[in-house]
Formats: C-alpha cells, sequence, structure tokens
C-alpha cells in the first residue's frame, strides 16, 4: 500500500496563532498554576465556613415541585460486558418507528448523573465524575416516542429520580441542521451546564470542569444506549440559541452544551 501524502503547510490543519483569538484567550486565562490557586474563588472559603452554603452545594439540581412529575421506575441495564458495549456503540443516522420504554428511559438517565450512593453526610454521589461533587449539569428530555410518557419536554432531577414535566418555548425553528434524524428519534436528552456551581469555587478553571462532565455523561449515555439495544446519536451541531428557547434558559448562566437523539433501531 503506498503512503499517502499529506498536507505540507501545517497552518491549514493547525492554524495561526492569533494573539485575538477568543478560544486562546479562555484557554490561557483557565490554565491552573501555582499563582493561581494561591488566589482561591471566595466560594472555597465560604464552603467551609458556612453549614448553609454547604448544604447548597450538595443539593445540585433544578427543581421545582409545583410541576407534575412522572416517576420513573427502578433503573436496571442488562448484565452485558464493557467490552461488548464498547464495541457495540455505534453513532445513529437512522430511527425505527417504535417506542422507546419508560424503563429504558430510566436506565439511560441513570447511568448518565444517576444517585449511586447516599452517604450520611455531604451530596448523594452519583453515576458521574464532578469536580467538588458540585454537579453543574441538568438534563432536559423532549419526548416524542417513549412508551408511558406524554410527548413534551421534561427536566430530569437525580436526587428524586423524577421526570417534571416543564413549560416547552418556541425555539422558532429546527433546533438542528440535522433535522431528520432528530426528528425520527425516540427522544432528544439535552445537557446544560449551570456554570457558577462549579465556578464558585474553581473560578475560570470550572468552566472547563463543566464540559468535561458534560462528556463523562454523553459517554455513560451512550454505552448504556448501546446495552439496551438502543440507537444513539451525539449531536454537537445545534442551534444554540433555539435549543434554549426550547427549555426556557438563559444561555448565559445556564446554557445547551450537548444532545443526545435516542430511539428504537431502524
Amino acid at each position: 500500500m503506498s503512503p499517502t501524502r499529506t498536507v505540507p503547510w501545517a497552518p491549514w490543519v493547525y492554524g495561526e496563532p492569533d494573539p485575538a483569538d477568543p478560544a486562546e484567550l479562555f484557554h490561557e486565562a483557565s490554565k491552573l498554576s501555582p499563582a493561581s490557586v494561591d488566589h482561591r474563588p471566595r466560594g472555597l472559603a465560604l464552603l467551609t465556613r458556612s453549614p448553609e452554603v454547604a448544604a447548597s452545594a450538595t443539593r445540585a439540581v433544578l427543581r421545582s415541585r409545583t410541576r407534575p412529575a412522572v416517576h420513573l421506575p427502578p433503573p436496571r441495564l442488562p448484565p452485558v460486558p464493557l467490552d461488548e458495549a464498547l464495541r457495540r456503540r455505534r453513532s445513529a443516522r437512522a430511527f425505527g418507528p417504535g417506542q422507546v420504554s419508560l424503563p429504558d428511559v430510566s436506565s439511560l438517565l441513570a447511568a448518565a448523573c444517576g444517585v449511586t450512593a447516599r452517604p450520611a453526610e455531604g451530596p448523594a454521589l452519583r453515576s458521574v465524575p464532578s469536580g467538588g461533587a458540585l454537579y453543574p449539569l441538568e438534563l432536559y428530555v423532549l419526548a416524542a416516542r417513549v412508551e408511558g410518557l406524554e410527548p413534551a419536554l421534561h427536566h430530569f432531577d437525580p436526587l428524586r429520580h423524577v421526570l417534571e414535566r416543564m413549560p416547552e418555548g418556541n425555539p422558532g425553528g429546527p433546533l438542528s441542521p440535522y433535522r431528520e434524524a432528530l426528528d425520527a428519534a425516540g427522544l432528544l436528552v439535552v445537557v446544560t451546564g449551570v456554570f457558577w456551581r462549579s465556578r464558585f469555587k474553581y473560578g475560570l478553571r470550572g468552566y472547563r470542569f463543566t464540559l468535561l462532565e458534560a462528556g463523562h455523561v454523553g459517554q455513560s449515555l451512550l454505552l448504556a444506549a448501546a446495552a439496551l439495544e438502543l440507537a444513539a446519536l451525539p449531536v454537537g451541531g445545534f442551534y444554540d440559541r433555539r435549543v434554549e428557547r426550547l427549555l426556557g434558559v438563559d444561555g448565559v448562566n445556564e446554557s445547551a452544551l450537548y444532545a443526545f437523539a435516542l430511539g428504537k433501531r431502524a
């Protein structure tokens, strides 16, 4: 097999240095150094001095007890070996017409960020690793074809393992350039970041932690879908403001980070 020539001009692939590039500026500003550790955000001191702040940090979830809630069945993933789930995981481009079962939705959400332990002191621990156990992410479920669940927008409360019915905003158009795939899915799971939940303790580094956590949630969700023999498509290409209008979030204090289309296999 003859070798393939690569592009000889590195800037085509790697870009050229740009002192005004906002991505570069942010990455530099969020780097950790001994000097930045010595100037920790005020929130870290509050966590150690204020029992009220510490207690609030253990309840990291947006919650409204006045909204109708669907109690999810206990999650049960099939005993699929990890290496098999890893081999099964593929990004789906098509979905079948059937409904996703509510137990499968319960298992998907529990795998993504469900509670796995409740220590006598401190926060309930979840399936996702989180810097300082601050859990800055929220999950929303836009159900289309889920057995036993009304087609609507729901918010996942992992501490109660329920789906809360949410008022659905008007996005003003398709949510993504990949509209066909999203329209055919049984449900769409959207991950948002509530950045100050992490930043009040970790400063700009907390923004990085929030993005890393979204990746952890995504991989667990995709592997659970593979174990359940569901089709799944991670979606990074969505129209941010339209998705945020749908969810009713401001896009600043809470913003959409990642989305996953799930459904029956074609």
